[in-house]
């Protein structure tokens, strides 16, 4: 407790010395766990973060570089929790804009775990949602179910109850751990969530492929065969990796 009370009273301290425009750099970019000159320029809004960062490097303003080059940063874990409260307290109402640039820089980027998590402390879980439904087809392709998996569960049980794109996402990772025994739940939920809305083509082959997989385990070999062919016919160019996962 004495430490932090010595660390807050210098942080005060190394604040007070800078400028405006540096102050405001150190609030906008506290909402990050991880900082580079592209990504901060996404969320302040200004130019020539990368210089910005090398300058609070040099000046010791409790910045640590993450890599040899450095390019990626963070704060000391203590001073980004003192601009973070300082943030909520002066501008609370930037902290859901900032968080929400942050999750598309950073799905542009490839990188969808912090794009999701930034959207959900943007208070957007639908966009976190969104950006799941986005590239859930492009993981399991590439055999990354795992990462899907994780997504799914940084989501919140409303949201994945509301959405069959979500269900289906479920059902391809009990499909890949031959948890046949979870496809009744599945297909069930996706007829609630869809309502009395049809689902579109490709969610509907999806969830006909796992209804004639279903068949298959229960012994009714030709309708399964029937259900599982007009479900491939229907996704055209993802045929041969659904083939190729069977």
């Amino acid at each position: 407790g004495g430490h932090r009370l010595v660390l807050d009273f210098l942080i005060e301290e190394v604040l007070g010395q800078q400028s405006e425009k540096i102050q405001d750099f150190l609030l906008r970019t506290s909402i990050l766990n991880r900082l580079n000159g592209s990504l901060c320029d996404a969320v302040t809004g200004y130019e020539g973060s990368q210089q910005t960062l090398e300058y609070l490097e040099q000046a010791n303003l409790f910045i640590v570089p993450l890599d040899e080059e450095h390019r990626w940063y963070r704060y000391h874990h203590l001073f980004a929790d003192l601009l973070r409260q300082r943030l909520r307290w002066e501008r609370p109402e930037l902290v859901p804009e900032l968080h929400g640039r942050a999750s598309v820089w950073f799905e542009n980027q490839g990188l969808l775990e912090e794009a999701i998590a930034h959207a959900l402390a943007a208070g957007d879980p639908d966009r976190a949602a969104d950006i799941v439904e986005r590239h859930r087809i492009e993981t399991f392709d590439a055999d990354r179910w795992s990462s899907a998996g994780r997504w799914l569960e940084m989501l919140p049980d409303e949201i994945r109850r509301q959405r069959p794109a979500l269900i289906l996402c479920e059902g391809w990772i009990a499909y890949i751990q031959l948890q046949i025994d979870q496809f009744p739940a599945i297909i069930k939920r996706c007829g609630t969530a869809a309502g009395t809305r049809a689902l579109d083509e490709s969610l509907q082959a999806e969830l006909d492929f796992f209804r004639g997989n279903l068949d298959y385990w229960m012994g009714d070999a030709e309708a399964s065969r029937q259900k599982i062919e007009a479900s491939l016919d229907k996704v055209g160019d993802r045929r041969c990796n659904i083939e190729g996962e069977m």
